[in-house]
């Protein structure tokens, strides 16, 4: 007599239909005001932004390069994460600007040229 194939039906879980949550950055607000240059609030936060090894955070901007702020900007976490926020932002712009921050000297220095690192 022919063998019967066994049938087996699996139970499929329903699909989750909960709406993701997204992490929130914690720790100070970083704005960047409209009619302001990107070199003046970056200027402006690194003056209120304490350094590790005292005293305040300064930026060193060395490119004509700097972009109006049209519409206001504000990004949460501690200075060297705004900056990063910040910077992915411009990444795409004709003109690109590309920083390095230094902890030990408490310096950000901002330029059009990727830095080299070769």
């Amino acid at each position: 007599t022919p063998v019967k194939p066994a049938t087996a039906t699996a139970a499929v879980a329903k699909p989750l239909t909960g709406t993701p949550v997204a992490v929130v950055a914690s720790g100070p607000e970083w704005k960047a005001v409209a009619g302001s240059t990107l070199k003046e609030s970056l200027t402006d936060w690194a003056g209120k932004a304490d350094c590790a090894s005292g005293g305040h955070w300064v930026v060193i901007w060395q490119t004509s390069t700097d972009y109006r702020i049209d519409a206001p900007l504000v990004f949460k976490g501690n200075f060297e994460s705004a900056l990063v926020q910040v910077f992915d932002l411009y990444k795409k712009a004709d003109k690109p600007l590309f920083a390095e921050a230094s902890r030990l000297q408490c310096l950000v220095s901002v330029t059009d040229k990727p830095a080299d690192r070769s």
